[in-house]
């Protein structure tokens, strides 16, 4: 719109100009210089313009390589991500398989310590008993 607008002021300046011209003949030079110097300034503008446009369009490229670069980093994290999981869920199982083996040795060692406790409960009582007994007797051959 800037650049239609301005070519249209350029115009109307052109115009305007070449009535001056037309009255006073003996500036032709200058008129024709004026008019180039315009016309050389509306492409360099025109150039400008079509830079800036190149400029956005670049930008706008930039903006979309930028996001699947950033895609691609997350995937790459994604993926080392995953494998950093499926190690540590090895060493879970690893570890859980240990535990497991720890608690099966535990439990038995449970049951030999409970097997234990009861023969020592059954000797004690056996001695008690047997002691019950001796002082029965010691008592009663003592009389």
């Amino acid at each position: 719109m800037f650049k239609s607008s301005y070519r249209r002021e350029v115009r109307r300046e052109k115009y305007e100009r070449s009535e001056e011209f037309d009255e006073e003949p003996e500036d032709s030079s200058a008129a024709m210089s004026a008019i180039q110097g315009w016309e050389n300034l509306q492409e360099l503008n025109s150039r400008f313009a079509r830079y800036i446009n190149r400029a956005r369009v670049l930008e706008q490229r930039n903006a979309v390589f930028r996001k699947q670069l950033e895609t691609l980093q997350r995937m790459d994290e994604a993926s080392g991500l995953e494998e950093a999981f499926s190690e540590q869920i090895e060493f879970n199982r690893q570890r859980l398989r240990e535990l497991a083996s720890e608690h099966n040795k535990l439990e038995r060692e449970l049951r030999e310590a409970c097997r234990m406790l009861d023969e020592f409960t059954t000797k004690y009582r056996e001695e008690c008993e047997y002691q019950e007994q001796l002082r029965t007797h010691w008592t009663s051959s003592t009389r």
